[in-house]
């Protein structure tokens, strides 16, 4: 077939001129041809680099898999845990303990300066340490003496039967076991105390306080205490009996004073008059130091006993 270059219609390969516009065709089978060849041509040029084109992309996803398979078959390399602590946000933590203490000390009754919650338990952590350390060194050199004075009778008296003299310890007393048990015992009376005390916070006052702003108030109030419990562990290693007992009264006095403060201090609308809170929270206190005595006075019996076996045997 011939298409004529001039109105393209299509003729028989065998006529020489368009039967539509009389153009003459003698020369457009080779300019058609000409033009199907130079398209076949483009085509095929096109074919061919897309097929080239496809083979690449194959041969890199195939190099892809590969290595990835690769990695995947390798054993993974341990890397090394790295565990910082921020010593710089725990300095800054510590200084800023410190100025909130020594503001305490110096202003006890301004409870208005910002703190963290954490604060006031520490306080009452280190109290409770300080006081079962002193124990721990008081109880160490009275069983001490005990134990000397008892060898002396035993002794003397061996000495007039006419036996064999020979120094023993009489008493048995686990000083460090003891005050641990001491300071368990003291933390969590301490922690009943304190919760008590702020349920008849809660009842008195409408508005509800956070337990560790409560905390924190007391703490503040009593932070003194610190202060006599390091002179309570002083005086006991001076073995100074009487000036312990002096701080010791102090420290109680400081604790009822702390404790009646929540209540008489806060302000905000109230269910009950404050002074009904205060004597409820007196009743609590004498209770808490009943127990404490009944604990001492175990203890005291204990090394009692333990004195008293040791001298009949």
């Amino acid at each position: 077939m011939k298409k004529c270059p001039k109105c393209g219609a299509q003729m028989s390969s065998d006529t020489n001129f368009c039967t539509e516009c009389g153009a003459d065709l003698r020369n457009a089978l080779a300019s058609n041809e000409s033009v199907q060849a130079t398209e076949t041509f483009e085509t095929n040029g096109k074919v061919e680099n897309q097929q080239q084109a496809n083979q690449n992309t194959q041969q890199t996803a195939q190099s892809q898999t590969t290595q990835q398979m690769q990695q995947a078959q390798q054993p993974a390399q341990a890397q090394p845990v790295r565990r910082s602590i921020d010593t710089e946000q725990a300095k800054q933590t510590a200084a800023s303990y410190w100025q909130w203490l020594l503001g305490s000390w110096a202003h006890p009754t301004n409870t208005e300066a910002p703190t963290s919650k954490w604060f006031g338990v520490v306080s009452i952590a280190i109290e409770i340490f300080l006081f079962c350390a002193s124990f721990f060194t008081m109880v160490q050199k009275a069983v001490a003496y005990l134990n000397q004075q008892a060898n002396n009778v035993s002794n003397g008296l061996a000495a007039l039967l006419g036996q064999q003299q020979n120094n023993s310890n009489f008493i048995h007393f686990n000083s460090f076991g003891t005050s641990f048990e001491i300071f368990i015992v003291l933390l969590l009376l301490d922690a009943a105390v304190l919760g008590a005390v702020y349920g008849i916070n809660c009842w008195v006052f409408r508005e509800k306080e956070s337990f560790f702003d409560f905390v924190n108030r007391f703490a503040h109030y009593t932070n003194v205490i610190l202060i006599t419990n390091l002179l309570f562990f002083l005086f006991s290693l001076m073995s100074a009996y009487t000036m312990m007992a002096l701080v010791l009264i102090l420290s109680i006095f400081l604790y009822v004073l702390g404790m009646t403060m929540v209540i008489v201090t806060r302000q905000g609308s109230q269910r009950l008059d404050r002074l009904y809170g205060a004597i409820f929270v007196a009743i609590i206190i004498l209770i808490a130091l009943g127990i404490l005595v009944a604990i001492c006075g175990t203890a005291v019996e204990i090394a009692f006993k333990s004195l008293t076996g040791g001298l009949g045997n």
